[in-house]
């Protein structure tokens, strides 16, 4: 059995100058406004330490107090803003009510005046706004997630879970030497074969069978592609994915990425502006497809191997809570469930809190899902859940419904499951691919040759 890995070659990371997420009034007659995020100022600046802490944990080049500058300037410019439109409005509410009186003509043509001059005034300062606007709005959304209070803020990872000890002494060859199984060509094209081949579909599909059986899961088809509004609503960096080249592109600014079904912007479409009942929490969502990220690869480089690959079969998880207690509750039910997986696997692995510096801006915490790689010597990423508490929510205004009141969404997810790593580490550690212990995999029953014989007799005497 033989199967093709191929991927679309790098392409130049193209740096942007104006945000798909938030396009002011000016713009908006280029590129028509895809959505509109909820912009929490309050809540974000509400515990500055604790924020200045996030972005000097992550190692940002951001400067808060240059930020907050900003934000009076156009908190300044917002509020004048609006004490001319409500201004504007008394005036017409007057000017109604003189009509109906049978007012004099002079003084309904000074209300005239009076209020072509407003006009004129609010369409001034909006002209004087969008720059403002545009400089700190985009540096806003530019601001992390609140960091969680596991997440390690220095520069080591927080062990949560290992399961046996790795023999460091002991040397391995690199998988690259099974060549009966693995044919490898490059980062983007690679070759499996026979048992490997086998368990890399066999492995996607029982885990995410045992997270619908035994997780309470509903299992999902996802798009590959996704739109770049989504991509910064996630906070993920637009190198991170390929970018797709169209040849009629509605909306300059929102292009197309290949992220692959099993990533985890490939919910958000599904997700954004949906507002559900608090019944229906928490929402439990699996999926299984491929995964393009090819920023994650490079980490295990510099040497090209199944460790470095750009696409891999992957299992996606999503989850949607109401309160922030709950996330943490349902990210520990995806460890334990993913814990149990890797156990019957029967290989060193460990799970561990990932340091703030490795967090994408959107990601408040990340437990990573590490497979010991012989060859590399030492831990490889197979698998990560993060969570995002409500930051991804309030900005693709995905919501849950309390009487007349809203409240966004926490949401936890990542892939499970790496395949192609899991293949890797799997060979190195002389591990029998066929003889592996897949948790959520139907057993067929066995059946010996007689007995087969039986039936096909039985079988055939019906005809007879």
């Amino acid at each position: 059995m033989l199967k093709l890995r191929h991927v679309l070659n790098k392409s130049r990371s193209l740096r942007r100058h104006i945000s798909a997420l938030y396009i002011t009034g000016d713009k908006a007659n280029e590129n028509y406004v895809t959505l509109q995020p909820y912009l929490d100022f309050a809540g974000t600046f509400r515990d500055q330490p604790a924020l200045e802490q996030s972005i000097q944990s992550r190692g940002l080049n951001i400067n808060l107090e240059t930020l907050l500058r900003k934000f009076q300037l156009y908190q300044t410019h917002h509020e004048q803003l609006q004490r001319l439109d409500q201004e504007r409005d008394a005036l017409t509410k007057q000017l109604k009510s003189l009509t109906k009186s049978g007012a004099a003509a002079t003084e309904l043509e000074a209300l005239k005046e009076r209020g072509k001059a407003l006009r004129n005034d609010v369409k001034t300062l909006k002209q004087k706004l969008y720059p403002i606007e545009d400089d700190f709005i985009h540096d806003f959304l530019h601001l992390p997630n609140a960091l969680h209070a596991d997440c390690p803020v220095g520069q080591q990872e927080q062990l949560i879970y290992r399961r046996t000890l790795p023999n460091a002494e002991k040397e391995a060859s690199s998988h690259l030497e099974c060549t009966e199984m693995v044919q490898f060509m490059d980062n983007n094209r690679y070759y499996m074969m026979k048992q490997a081949a086998h368990f890399d579909i066999q492995a996607m599909q029982a885990l995410a069978a045992y997270f619908v059986n035994q997780g309470d899961f509903v299992q999902t088809s996802n798009p590959d592609f996704v739109r770049c509004v989504l991509l910064e609503a996630n906070a993920t960096p637009m190198d991170h994915y390929q970018l797709v080249c169209e040849e009629q592109l509605q909306n300059k600014l929102n292009t197309a990425y290949l992220t692959g079904g099993a990533a985890f912007e490939s919910y958000l479409g599904a997700m954004t502006k949906l507002c559900v009942y608090p019944s229906v929490l928490p929402l439990r969502y699996v999926c299984c497809g491929r995964s393009y990220n090819r920023a994650e690869a490079e980490l295990n480089g510099p040497t090209p191997s199944l460790y470095t690959a750009t696409q891999t079969n992957a299992v996606q998880s999503f989850v949607a809570t109401l309160k922030p207690e709950e996330a943490d509750e349902e990210l520990q039910l995806i460890l334990h469930l993913a814990t149990d997986f890797y156990k019957a696997l029967d290989v060193p692995f460990r799970i561990v809190y990932a340091p703030a510096h490795s967090l994408t801006p959107a990601e408040s915490l990340r437990a990573s899902i590490e497979v010991y790689a012989p060859s590399l010597q030492r831990y490889v990423c197979v698998g990560r859940i993060s969570n995002y508490s409500d930051f991804v929510s309030k900005r693709i205004l995905f919501s849950a419904r309390r009487d007349k009141h809203y409240d966004f969404l926490h949401l936890v997810g990542g892939p499970v499951l790496y395949t192609t790593r899991l293949i890797a580490a799997l060979i190195e550690h002389n591990v029998p691919l066929d003889k592996c212990k897949l948790l959520g995999l139907p057993q067929a029953p066995q059946s010996s040759q007689s007995q087969l014989a039986q039936d096909i007799q039985e079988f055939k005497d019906l005809f007879k």
